[in-house]
């Protein structure tokens, strides 16, 4: 059922102060926990935060499907849970990530504990949501190559050494399609030979081949998950589109292809040119797609084996599990902004939280620079113990 577009604006102001405050309540939880990493219960936070995140992430999954009606349609290959995997994808608008949230959810719904994000630095800014994603140890770009080289090998560091199995995602092109990058694509692909793309832009190799290549050394990668987002009715560009004007899409579509690690090239040049030749195969699949007419006759090809998940369809208890949560933050929104102005507990907790994150935000950069830090200075105690004699 659509809804009336009058009704937008509400839903999409609904959806961004929801996401607020439910992400406010949830940063100042974490920091009830800040103890843990520093008196080196490294395993213990990162297990906690995994879990507890995931756990609000159901409210803008559940807004997307439930209030702004956007349907999910997954299909192709399983992504394994507790395999360590990058997963590489084409970035059509800024709000892929959130989409890609639900679709995971309907593959497998602990894949939402698993699944790692490479973004862009200024999203750790957005109120509420950017302290949460930073918790979540996602990893935050600089569009600076060093400092960005840095950033992966931190993160891929810290994964291995906690001992968890994270599917990491990252957009090789770097943007978000719109006419301005694809005119820019369109330059780099005449200055190297290279055919035009009209529906993806060409990646971007050095940041890919620095993830890979640093996943490799440490043993952290058994797949390559290589998927595909296409919308088949209409595009949102960005969040300013869904918050403002209530715009979402109607539908949105992935195709999975699994790739063992073994089938990649070693080599820099080779695995450059064969990161290209799959988007070649995403441009391909994407044409076949949109040459479909009629909006609901696009789909992605199915072949013998593939799965196919759809969010009208999902088994009851994954249904049940969003609805609960989402009844539940709605019922954490509503008593907290209504009991803000009154309870004094509740008003030092907030206190405590801005507190908390601005000194984490001056003094290291965040939570996320935060958390490294603390587990480097452990690792460190850790050596210094081993490396020095025993005493007697």
């Amino acid at each position: 059922m659509r809804i009336p577009c009058l009704l937008r604006p509400l839903l999409g102001w609904f959806f961004g102060l929801s996401i607020l405050f439910s992400a406010l309540f949830g940063n100042y939880i974490i920091t009830l926990f800040i103890g843990f990493p520093v008196f080196g219960k490294h395993k213990l936070w990162r297990n906690l935060m995994d879990r507890a995140i995931s756990y609000w992430m159901t409210i803008p999954m559940g807004l997307l499907e439930f209030v702004m009606g956007v349907r999910i349609r997954v299909s192709g290959d399983e992504i394994e849970f507790g395999n360590p995997a990058l997963i590489v994808m084409n970035h059509r608008t800024r709000l892929d990530w959130m989409y890609m949230w639900c679709a995971l959810y309907q593959v497998n719904p602990w894949l939402i504990t698993s699944n790692k994000i490479s973004l862009k630095a200024q999203l750790k800014k957005l109120p509420g949501a950017g302290f949460g994603m930073a918790a979540a140890q996602f990893v935050f770009l600089e569009r600076n190559a060093e400092i960005d080289k840095k950033s992966f090998d931190d993160a891929i560091d810290y994964f291995k050494n906690i001992e968890n199995n994270y599917q990491i995602l990252l957009f090789p092109e770097g943007t978000d399609k719109s006419e301005w990058t694809t005119l820019k694509s369109r330059e780099f692909a005449k200055k190297n030979g290279l055919r035009h793309l009209d529906y993806v832009l060409y990646p971007r190799t050095t940041g890919f081949l620095h993830l890979l290549d640093k996943m490799r050394k440490q043993e952290y990668v058994d797949y390559i998950y290589d998927i595909t987002i296409a919308y088949p009715y209409n595009i949102v560009q960005s969040e300013i589109d869904l918050v403002l004007k209530g715009a979402s899409p109607r539908e949105v579509h992935f195709h999975i292809r699994k790739i063992p690690i073994s089938q990649v090239p070693l080599n820099e040049t080779d695995a450059s040119r064969w990161l290209t030749d799959r988007w070649t195969i995403k441009e391909q699949l994407l044409h076949q797609f949109y040459s479909e007419e009629q909006p609901i006759n696009r789909q992605f090809p199915v072949e013998r084996g593939d799965g196919v998940w759809r969010s009208w369809k999902e088994p009851r208890r994954h249904f049940f599990v969003k609805v609960t949560a989402l009844m539940f933050w709605c019922l954490v929104i509503t008593f907290c902004s209504y009991h803000i102005f009154f309870v004094r507990t509740l008003q030092m907790g907030f206190l405590y939280f801005f507190i908390v994150s601005t000194f984490l935000n001056w003094r290291y950069g965040g939570i996320d620079k935060f958390i490294i830090s603390k587990w480097q200075s452990s690792r460190e105690a850790v050596s210094k113990c081993l490396s020095s004699p025993s005493s007697l």
